[in-house]
């Protein structure tokens, strides 16, 4: 089972910070995910949330503003640090790509927020080599899967699921196959073992999110997934009080 270091190690450090993704790998991590946006410039950068407010306090978009415009915000209040920015796609890479077997890019591109994002991302992925390879491209927008997978029929794809019940998971699944996903990610509280046969006999590979407690990691192991997203790198290699956890 993969332990997939969610926007870095984010349990530790500011998610999706070049802090958190330097900690992930000093850490031993192996398997990453993380968020990517379009500045008004154009230029790849990974955050999570479309706007600052969360992590900067600042009622700010990303698509708003010019990364040397966005750079200057600190996103880094959590944790002790001082200060960390918005890192560009490339500066995250430089950071993961060395000790990363598997990348899972997360598109946020609800209602194409952003257009030309999945080509500029293609772009960008294809003129650096051994990346491609190992990469894997998720979005809970279905037009964004779908847009990608008319820019490259061999690109492999993750299904997110979005306020699934069970009666909902068969449609879902069909979903997921026809724009040949390879991957269906879904959230703890649905993750059942009956749930993951049902994927696993798609075709699928299964990845639930966010998984932070190691009772939940142990169990789903033992019911067979594929990876779990995790703000804890090390959620398996050392016992969690729920106080670490929850901080």
């Amino acid at each position: 089972m993969k332990i997939i270091s969610h926007r870095g190690a984010s349990g530790y450090a500011p998610e999706n910070t070049l802090a958190a993704f330097e900690l992930a790998v000093k850490m031993g991590s192996k398997n990453f995910e993380f968020d990517v946006h379009l500045t008004r410039d154009g230029k790849l950068v990974v955050h999570h949330d479309y706007d600052l407010k969360r992590t900067a306090g600042r009622e700010l978009a990303i698509a708003g503003l010019n990364y040397a415009e966005l750079k200057k915000v600190n996103v880094g209040n959590r944790f002790g640090y001082p200060f960390e920015r918005v890192p560009l796609l490339s500066e995250a890479l430089d950071v993961l790509s060395p000790a990363a077997e598997w990348i899972n890019f997360e598109l946020k591109n609800d209602d194409n927020v952003y257009p030309g994002l999945e080509k500029e991302l293609m772009k960008f992925i294809n003129a650096r080599p051994g990346i491609y390879e190992k990469s894997l491209f998720s979005s809970l927008d279905y037009g964004t899967l779908k847009r990608l997978r008319a820019l490259d029929k061999g690109l492999k794809l993750g299904y997110r699921g979005q306020r699934l019940k069970t009666a909902l998971l068969l449609p879902a699944i069909m979903r997921a196959k026809a724009v040949g996903a390879v991957n269906f990610h879904m959230n703890l509280r649905l993750a059942y073992k009956f749930h993951v046969a049902m994927l696993h006999k798609a075709g699928m590979r299964v990845c639930v999110y966010t998984v932070n407690k190691r009772e939940d990691a142990l169990k789903m192991e033992r019911i067979g997934v594929d990876g779990i997203f995790s703000n804890y790198p090390d959620i398996l290699s050392k016992a969690k009080t729920e106080k670490e956890v929850r901080r």
